[in-house]
């Protein structure tokens, strides 16, 4: 199964990603800001039609979104809890093969 992995340096995203890369039967995809993600996309200033061209590039089943703050201001917090998941359903929606969104969230989003 094709994953497109978000947030996968994050507490819970590391987990996710042991997991996912441990199942032979999984071709993980890791996008995000830093330099050891396959795809550097920043999901608070990006835009979905970009995100969209990834999507369609690596063609995920799954889109698993681990992505998000925990702490900071409270523009951060709905820049990365709100806005963010936002341009993921935007890009999945807008890409040629939708995938599934597997979100998950924290209480930060509330």
């Amino acid at each position: 199964m094709r994953v497109l992995l978000l947030g996968a340096d994050g507490f819970i995203g590391r987990r996710v990603a042991e997991r996912l890369l441990a199942d032979p039967g999984m071709q993980v995809t890791v996008l995000g800001r830093r330099d050891s993600a396959d795809i550097r996309f920043d999901l608070t200033a990006g835009s979905p039609g970009a995100l969209a061209r990834f999507l369609d590039a690596v063609a995920p089943q799954v889109v698993v979104n681990c992505a998000g703050a925990t702490y900071g201001t409270s523009r951060l917090l709905i820049q990365a809890n709100t806005l963010a998941v936002a341009t993921v359903c935007e890009a999945i929606r807008r890409s040629r093969e939708p995938a599934r969104l597997v979100h998950i969230g924290s209480a930060a989003e509330y």
